[in-house]
């Protein structure tokens, strides 16, 4: 993947993660309802995307470095791991 391809990639996935699953979730599981404090909420103050290598993994780290580095400054939240 190219450096502005991988970026976009980046930024969209760290954006639809940050909607889905950040702020706040409701546990419905009645076996972890003891555990809570107060009602059902439970605050998410942080996402964590984990990328895996493949064929669209530049061959060029400082392109990975650059698009995980932006990405996680426009979207404060998110956290992005390389495996």
């Amino acid at each position: 993947m190219k450096e502005q391809a991988l970026a976009a990639q980046m930024l969209a996935d760290a954006s639809e993660a940050l909607r889905y699953y950040s702020e706040t979730l409701e546990i419905r599981r009645d076996s972890l309802q003891p555990l809570l404090r107060e009602g059902s909420g439970v605050s998410v103050p942080r996402v964590r995307l984990i990328y895996e290598g493949g064929e669209l993994k530049p061959q060029d780290m400082n392109v990975l470095k650059n698009a995980v580095e932006a990405t996680e400054d426009a979207v404060p939240g998110v956290e992005i791991l390389l495996q």
